[in-house]
């Protein structure tokens, strides 16, 4: 079984279904509005990133990735 990874659009889509299974588990009108919005804004990103070439996309998951990653050493 061959596995593909997932193109960056497809991972602001999933993103945006975790953040709305969130919205409806909660309680409050005012946080369950702000994962709402902030899974909208996932859709729009993937819209964005969709067929673009990944040089000229501006990446926030990647730049955060890059920031956590182990520091190589210089000797």
């Amino acid at each position: 079984m061959q596995v593909r990874k997932m193109n960056r659009a497809e991972q602001y889509l999933n993103l945006a279904a975790e953040v709305r299974a969130k919205a409806e588990l909660e309680d409050s009108p005012i946080i369950r509005a702000e994962w709402e919005n902030l899974a909208e804004t996932y859709v729009r990103l993937a819209e964005q990133s969709e067929g673009a070439p990944s040089a000229s996309t501006y990446d926030p998951i990647q730049e955060m990735l890059d920031r956590a990653a182990p520091k190589k050493k210089k000797r």
